[in-house]
């Protein structure tokens, strides 16, 4: 028997398991009537990040963040529900966008017809 044939086999088999990708970190954001709760959204840089969107109120709402958006690396799925750096969240109904945010701070407005300029504006700062 050669045991040189199986010396590659051996290396496989005690290789170290490749580095596990850590779990997201949920961040909720409550849509509300004129509002985002919280308004000040603070992240951190290169953690992975499910941003929980909900919208509580009984019309549409959107989540507008174009720059922090194109900064972020996207999951695929994501990337689908993400038309000109916005979310749409129907009402009273909820949005996954999972994300890898890059540093930087970032306006956030909801788009609909006078609803920033009634309030529903904020910031997402990630450091």
């Amino acid at each position: 028997m050669k045991t040189h044939l199986f010396l590659p086999l051996v290396a496989l088999a005690t290789a170290a398991p490749a580095t596990a990708q850590p779990e997201p970190v949920t961040v909720s954001v409550t849509l509300a009537n004129f509002s985002f709760q919280p308004n000040a959204i603070q992240l951190r840089a290169g953690v992975p990040t499910i941003l929980h969107l909900v919208n509580t109120a009984g019309g549409g709402h959107s989540f507008s963040a174009p720059q922090f958006f194109a900064t972020a690396r996207l999951a695929p799925a994501s990337r689908a529900l993400i038309k000109d750096g916005m979310v749409d969240v129907p009402k009273h109904s909820a949005v996954d966008i999972e994300l890898t945010p890059a540093a930087g701070q970032y306006r956030l407005k909801c788009t609909h017809t006078l609803h920033a300029a009634f309030g529903m504006t904020g910031n997402i700062v990630v450091r």
